[in-house]
C-alpha cells in the first residue's frame, strides 16, 4: 500500500485557497481536517504495531480516518492522493470493499503504477470475480478518441482545434499560397468535429458505470424482495456495472454477464 504526506495535500487546496475567501476558509478547513486525519491513521499504525494493544481500537481509528478522508473528498477536493489515502486507511482497517472503491476512483483520476498496484492486492484479497480485461481489438485501439478521454478531455480539444480550423480556413482564402492552410483547417475541423460527435454520443449514451458492492447479498430477477434469486451470493468487494435504477434498487451486470437486480445500498458507484 502507498501513503501520501500532508506536504502532498497542501498542493491541492492552494489552488482554492486563491480563489477568495469562502474558498480560502474551505481549504483552511480542508488542511485542518486531512492534518487531523493522518495524525489518527499514524497512531492507529502505532497501536497496530504494540503487542500489547487492542487491535480493535486500532481498526476504528483506521475507519474514523478513512471516513475523514473521504467527507474532504465529498466536499469537492478531487486528487488521486486523497483517493489513495482513503483507499489506504480503509484497507487496515478492514473493510476492502471500500478500499476497493477508493482504489477504482484513483485509478479514474491516474492511472499510476502504484494505484495498479494496490487495486490488484485489493482485487487479490478479495477474492471476487474478477473483470474482464478492455477489449483490445484494432477497431477499439483506433477509437481511443471516442473510448479512452473524458468528456472534459474531448471538450477541451473540439474548442481548441475547431477554432483554429476556422481562422485557418479563413486566412487560407485571403491569401494566395493557401494550400497548406487549407489543409491544415480541414485537418483541425475534422478533428474538433470528430471529438465534438463523440462527445454528444457519450452525453446520448454513456457507457454503464461500474460500482462496488459494498454489502453481501442476494441477486434477484426484479426489483422487490418477492422476486426470485437467481445469484445466491453476491459478495462484497464485487465490481459490477450499474444498467438500471429503480427507487431502492438496482439492476446490475456481472462481469460473467450474469444480470440481476441487488438492494441500492447495497453498492456505491465508482
Amino acid at each position: 500500500m502507498i501513503w501520501v504526506s500532508r506536504s502532498s495535500f497542501l498542493l491541492l487546496v492552494a489552488f482554492a485557497a486563491a480563489s477568495g475567501g469562502n474558498a480560502r476558509a474551505r481549504a483552511a478547513s480542508a488542511e485542518e481536517r486531512f492534518a487531523e486525519a493522518q495524525a489518527l491513521f499514524e497512531a492507529a499504525q502505532k497501536r497496530l504495531a504494540d503487542e500489547k494493544a487492542d487491535p480493535v481500537e486500532a481498526q476504528r481509528m483506521f475507519h474514523e480516518a478513512a471516513s475523514t478522508f473521504a467527507a474532504i473528498a465529498a466536499d469537492g477536493v478531487g486528487s488521486v492522493n486523497l483517493c489513495v489515502n482513503t483507499a489506504n486507511a480503509y484497507y487496515f482497517a478492514g473493510d476492502n470493499a471500500r478500499a476497493l472503491l477508493w482504489y477504482l476512483r484513483a485509478e479514474k483520476l491516474a492511472n499510476t503504477p502504484e494505484v495498479r498496484s494496490g487495486l490488484a492486492t485489493i482485487r487479490r484479497i478479495i477474492g471476487a470475480e474478477p473483470r474482464a480485461p478492455e477489449r483490445t481489438s484494432i477497431g477499439r485501439v483506433l477509437m481511443f478518441w471516442h473510448y479512452d478521454l473524458s468528456r472534459w478531455t474531448k471538450q477541451a480539444f473540439m474548442l481548441a482545434t475547431y477554432p483554429l480550423g476556422c481562422a485557418l480556413l479563413l486566412a487560407g482564402l485571403m491569401i494566395r499560397r493557401r494550400r497548406v492552410l487549407l489543409r491544415l483547417a480541414v485537418a483541425f475541423l475534422v478533428l474538433g468535429g470528430l471529438l465534438g460527435v463523440s462527445d454528444v454520443v457519450t452525453a446520448i449514451a454513456p457507457p454503464a458505470p461500474w460500482a462496488v458492492v459494498l454489502e453481501s447479498g442476494q441477486g434477484r430477477s426484479g426489483n422487490g424482495p418477492a422476486y426470485s434469486v437467481i445469484v445466491p451470493s453476491v459478495r462484497m468487494g464485487q465490481e459490477v456495472r450499474v444498467i438500471e435504477r429503480r427507487s431502492d434498487w438496482v439492476r446490475v451486470e456481472m462481469p460473467s454477464g450474469v444480470r440481476c437486480w441487488l438492494l441500492a445500498e447495497t453498492c456505491e458507484p465508482v
